[in-house]
């Protein structure tokens, strides 16, 4: 060392005082860490209050045309007709043919049954389809397949019903017949 350098050397064996650099890290770090949080926050209070109301009732639609579901207070009724299939069993000659008159208060209900039909015949007859000659014979029959018939078809058209109301409320044999 030269003599110059000895010179600007500190007499006395302390160190320089060092800056301390926490006193300023943290509002550094508040900064960053809060400014994304208060962001999202604001953007999720912002979207929820511009997010339309949806209306609490649906609308039943088939084919984009909206269903009158509400009583109309006046039955009205529905024909579902050339029902028949082969009994259960094993001998498959027996046949049951059933002709049935449905009965509703649903304002659209002979328009709701005609768009279903297709979906109330394969449920019927698949119900048939399940007894038996045997079954056929005991009392009461006629009475299990109107029940079995009011619970398939309360399945098929449960969108359409409001409450724990059926859509059908009645079920008439207009022919029944096994053979």
């Amino acid at each position: 060392m030269c003599a110059a350098q000895l010179d600007e050397l500190p007499e006395n064996n302390d160190s320089p005082p060092e800056k301390s650099g926490g006193g300023s890290l943290l509002p550094a770090l508040v900064a960053i860490i809060l400014a994304p949080a208060l962001t999202v926050g604001a953007m999720f209070v912002i979207i929820k209050m511009n997010k339309p109301v949806q209306a609490q009732t649906q609308q039943v639609t088939e084919g984009g045309q909206p269903l009158d579901m509400e009583p109309s207070g006046e039955e009205k009724s529905y024909d579902l007709t050339g029902l028949i299939t082969n009994l259960g069993g094993p001998i498959k000659s027996r046949y049951i043919n059933v002709e049935l008159k449905l009965e509703g208060l649903a304002g659209d209900f002979e328009k709701v049954l005609e768009v279903n039909e297709h979906r109330l015949r394969d449920r019927a007859l698949s119900i048939l389809g399940q007894y038996t000659y045997e079954d056929a014979q005991l009392d009461g029959f006629q009475e299990r397949v109107r029940v079995d018939l009011k619970k398939g078809f309360s399945v098929v058209l449960k969108k359409y019903r409001s409450g724990e109301s059926d859509l059908i409320r009645n079920i008439y044999f207009t022919q029944f017949v096994v053979q």
